[in-house]
């Protein structure tokens, strides 16, 4: 059994326990034990969880004080299920159902709420609120959570990164550099430096180029570790498979582009999502998922309220948390000329430190691509796998820097039933693996059977219903998921918002959930995204890029011999027009023919660059939208394809210019090239 212990303060923790009952209280001995000076009014063994032939049974011990069930008190005994919250006494700690199976679990003690741990390892995909979807094999344990240090002494100092066996302090995750930063002591002091990390190392959400003294409560974040400096010691809360999405009271304003007026996009709405959730955000066009999906992966700011990732403010903290978010959309990001072994080799070249090795980006690559079920199309050009292929492969290559929040915008729409049926599961595994999953989608056809929460937006984007698909169609009166939308139509959006936050849905699934209602503190002083990408070195990822480039074309022969046909077929018609035009016996007309041949000629070579240029810089424009939330330079792309297309541009200028040369004749030609010999034969 999974259960999320949430304490007092706000900080939560995992853990997992096989022994049966499962006794909840402050006696050492107890499966779930709370510290006694932390929580005196929880009783020694305050309740108990049995398992009957029906279920897991909450039976309640306490002689003196409460145990509550989702906020009813119990006399005696209680079934549970997952998503149930017990909580021990009517302001003591909360205890979460968030799955009920026990297949290869260990047993974990509780913890003081001021060391919140990382979500338990399993060996099976862990629940939710509906019944797991069960991975096919072991594969997805790929994605599970990575090593992190829960309490780093400082102590004498040391190397903080990823190599094993190498560093003093080690984090073990693809965004850390082997040798990421270093910690020294002067004299009192503690100093932090990062040692040219390809991801950067921040402090209080600003990325540092020097180093800098810590100051007790400072905050660093490297890579998806979020370490607090204490005085003594850092104390690690990984996101890594960890992470709490909170939206308080978004709202979005617009201008209509009709009349002119504010257009409201979307209006207060609150969610949060917490590791291991499917949750799908529904709603008819219009009701503001997109926008909203926008606010939520820190690609649109809000006009009003905030996003939080795991209690630190998304936009003000973006440049240290962008890494650790993957949004998948609707169109694919994804070269169809590469194999899709090789476009995941590329991917990772770019996302990953460059100290990583290629044994490692072709490890990563291999175990992505089982995750996605796509190892036996790894040499398949990506054009010439299936829809859901592509899907699939599309997800491979975000999810190939390990993030662990997920958002997915309408990526199953154009698929046949079964492909979507796959593609949901497949999300659903996702999410079972540790990651926290945010999908839009239009076809319900299963969503009941794979997400754990549905969002539903009506009209002006106010929020109509959150809960679990089952309690959905009760809230609404439906007997299908899809009927839903026509429900919305029998009311006004305002009275279905008014509706949901009276209802026991809205309490349990997002006020109980808020920690303290209040603005988080935010840093206005961040480094910009510029200062970010000159850490990153240009000519290596030119080169990376370069590649690419390369390959996307030698995949291609077809646009290469279309491009170099314009060059024929323009030179062929010059040669037609102007004919030899060294046989015109009239000077003036033999000079004339001669200029507009050459302007021709110009126009021609001009025609070809901007031509070459232009659409290859255009159809790229989702993909090199992605790749700048990774760091990607300007300079370095425009330079990747400067060097490519000018090999081209010159392969066509050669062929125009031989065949213009030996069918127009033009004068000087020969004189030139005559020349050109006699500096031969003299150097010669």
């Amino acid at each position: 059994m999974i259960l999320r212990l949430i304490h007092t303060n706000g900080s939560m923790s995992e853990l997992t326990v096989t022994a049966w009952p499962v006794r909840i209280g402050r006696d050492p001995a107890c499966e779930v034990a709370f510290d006694k000076a932390v929580y005196p009014t929880v009783s020694r063994e305050h309740a108990r969880i049995e398992r009957t032939e029906s279920g897991p049974v909450l039976i309640h011990r306490s002689g003196r004080n409460k145990t509550l069930l989702n906020n009813q008190p119990i006399e005696d005994s209680a079934p549970l299920k997952v998503g149930d919250r017990i909580r021990l006494g009517p302001s003591g700690p909360t205890v979460e159902i968030v799955s009920v199976e026990t297949s290869g679990a260990k047993s974990v003690r509780a913890v003081k709420p001021d060391m919140p741990v990382e979500p338990t390892q399993l060996d099976e995909p862990a629940g939710g609120y509906g019944a797991t979807v069960q991975a096919g094999s072991q594969h997805f344990n790929l994605l599970r959570g990575s090593l992190a240090a829960e309490r780093i002494e400082v102590g004498r100092g040391g190397v903080i990164g990823r190599e094993k066996d190498k560093v003093q302090f080690l984090l073990d995750h693809p965004h850390v550099s082997r040798r990421h930063a270093r910690l020294t002591l002067d004299g009192d002091r503690v100093v932090l430096a990062d040692l040219d990390s390809a991801n950067g190392t921040h402090v209080n959400g600003r990325r540092i180029s020097k180093p800098v003294v810590l100051n007790e409560g400072d905050r660093i974040d490297i890579g998806p570790f979020s370490l607090q400096f204490d005085g003594e010691a850092l104390v690690s809360r990984s996101r890594s498979n960890n992470i709490e999405l909170v939206a308080r009271k978004l709202k979005r304003i617009v201008q209509d582009r009709a009349t002119g007026n504010p257009l409201t996009l979307l209006h207060d709405v609150s969610l949060i999502v917490r590791p291991r959730e499917f949750v799908c955000l529904l709603g008819p066009s219009g009701s503001g998922k997109s926008t909203l999906l926008a606010m939520l992966s820190g690609r649109n700011p809000p006009d009003g309220g905030f996003v939080e990732v795991n209690g630190e403010e998304l936009y003000a903290n973006f440049a240290a948390l962008k890494q650790d978010i993957a949004v998948v959309p609707q169109k694919d990001v994804l070269h169809d000329s590469l194999a899709i072994g090789t476009a995941l080799r590329y991917t990772a070249e770019l996302r990953l430190p460059s100290d990583t090795g290629r044994d490692e980006i072709e490890g990563s690559v291999s175990d992505i691509l089982e995750v996605v079920g796509l190892t036996n199309r790894r040499a398949t050009l990506i054009r010439h796998l299936s829809g859901g292929q592509v899907k699939r492969a599309s997800l491979a290559n975000e999810l190939i820097s390990r993030p662990s929040l997920l958002f997915l915008d309408e990526v199953t729409s154009g698929l046949d039933e079964q492909t979507d049926r796959e593609m949901m599961e497949l999300f659903r595994q996702v999410a079972d693996s540790g990651k926290t999953v945010v999908c839009i989608t239009h076809s319900l056809a299963n969503v009941e059977a794979t997400c754990h929460l549905v969002v539903i937006l009506t009209e002006g984007g106010r929020m109509a219903f959150v809960g679990t698909p089952d309690e959905a169609k009760e809230y609404f009166g439906v007997a299908r998921l899809g009927d839903v939308y026509g429900k919305l139509a029998t009311r006004k959006p305002e009275e279905w918002q008014l509706a949901l936050k009276t209802s026991p849905f809205y309490a349990r699934c997002v006020l109980d959930r808020l920690r303290i209602d209040t603005e988080p503190e935010t840093d206005k002083e961040q480094a910009s995204e510029v200062k970010i990408r000159q850490g990153v070195n240009p000519f290596r990822q030119a080169w990376i890029l370069i590649r690419r480039y390369t390959a996307i074309w030698r995949g291609d022969a077809q646009a290469v011999l279309a491009m170099l046909g314009q060059s024929l077929l323009v030179a062929l018609l010059l040669g037609t027009v102007f004919g030899k035009v060294g046989d015109t016996e009239n000077p003036s007309e033999r000079v004339q023919r001669t200029v507009n041949l050459l302007f021709l000629l110009s126009v021609a070579c001009f025609w070809f660059g901007c031509n070459n240029a232009a659409k290859e810089i255009v159809k790229e424009r989702v993909i090199y939208s992605r790749e700048r939330d990774f760091n990607l330079r300007i300079d370095s792309y425009y330079a990747s394809k400067f060097a490519v297309l000018v090999v081209i541009a010159l392969m066509q200028v050669g062929i125009l210019f031989s065949i213009v040369r030996m069918w127009c004749g033009p004068p000087g030609s020969k004189a030139i090239a005559s020349k050109g010999r006699g500096n031969c034969w003299r150097r010669g």
